[in-house]
């Protein structure tokens, strides 16, 4: 077991290092001299020349990734070239907002994928089925931006239920009282008792993680089914059977716990497809997380904004996927080896 863990550990650290270091070397070859934007506009030559040298970019490539590291260990990701704010200050205040549309996108995805998976493969090659895999299909086929867009138009311009962009409504959110402040606006109004603020959060993210999950939720769909028909053809499914239970009985005391292992790897894999979808859908519905920072520093050549944000998704993904691999060790001791 303690095995087990120090090898995920260390594959985990590998990963992160690469990442970084890749990412650290890209940014430094794309197009445009980040000082300009330091300094402001129309600056002369003596402004950059003193802008490069604090910024450490007339020093070689190789003693600059020196140093980056060395900031790295110590929780410092540079300064952002855009807001001239520290960048893990930066990341601080949009890692919440993030992480919350991500996480409610995800848990809708298994809420409705899981179970239709698993009655998809319990009505086989039936209306049902057929109807179930359409679902999958399309939510598999829609583009996010495009999906995204005709969300707006339907739910915000024809039947004007939902809003249409932003967190929360901001008259609302300044008369509140929040007691618990993490970050995380549904659960701070949610254990505040503040329902106002916690209705309107609600109608705020609905539009944003629908668009995400959609993708996902047939990814999660296909794969309960395809794990719970292969289910269902081993021996013991038969004998379960044969004493007399339903398909509908021995999938609910038994046979959906084989389907867990297969559904938690998609799982931690598409929770790294929402974190790349973020980019896309926090611009089109002015989410202020990490993805709408993410484009704007892009847009700019703001590279440490940059670095810290592909640090920051890639730690994420890669401790999701750490935890999801001490979850396998639960559900199957034979992953312990």
């Amino acid at each position: 077991m303690i095995k087990y863990f120090i090898k995920r550990s260390i594959l985990m650290v590998v990963v992160l290092i690469v990442v970084i270091t890749i990412t650290f070397f890209v940014s430094r070859c794309l197009p445009g001299d980040p000082t300009a934007l330091w300094v402001g506009d129309h600056p002369t030559s003596q402004q950059l020349e003193t802008a490069r040298e604090q910024l450490g970019l007339d020093q070689p490539l190789l003693k600059q990734y020196y140093s980056f590291i060395k900031k790295l260990v110590r929780g410092d990701l540079g300064i952002s070239l855009r807001t001239h704010q520290p960048v893990i200050t930066e990341l601080g205040q949009r890692f919440s907002a993030t992480f919350e549309l991500v996480t409610v996108a995800l848990v809708l995805s298994c809420l409705f994928g899981f179970p239709l998976g698993l009655l998809a493969a319990m009505k086989t090659d039936t209306p049902y089925d057929l109807f179930i895999r359409g679902i999958g299909y399309l939510g598999l086929s829609f583009p996010v931006f495009w999906l995204g867009m005709i969300l707006q138009i339907i739910f915000f311009g024809k039947l004007d239920w939902l809003p249409l962009q932003g967190r929360y409504t901001n008259h609302i959110y300044l008369d509140s009282q929040l007691i618990f402040h993490s970050g995380f606006l549904l659960v701070d109004s949610l254990f505040s008792g503040e329902w106002a603020i916690f209705s309107d959060a609600i109608k705020h993210i609905c539009l944003p993680a629908a668009t995400m999950s959609c993708a996902v939720l047939g990814i999660v769909l296909r794969t309960s089914r395809s794990a719970m028909i292969d289910t269902m053809a081993e021996p013991h499914f038969t004998t379960y059977l044969t004493y007399g239970f339903t398909p509908g009985e021995t999938i609910l005391r038994s046979s959906y716990k084989n389907t867990l292992i297969p559904v938690s790897t998609v799982v931690g894999l598409s929770y790294g497809l929402l974190l790349g979808g973020t980019f896309l859908v926090e611009a089109i519905f002015d989410w202020p997380g990490l993805g709408q920072f993410g484009v704007l520093s892009i847009l700019t050549n703001d590279f440490p904004a940059i670095i810290g944000i592909t640090f920051l998704y890639t730690a994420s993904y890669v401790v999701i996927n750490f935890f999801i691999d001490i979850i396998y060790v639960f559900l199957d001791p034979r992953a312990r080896q």
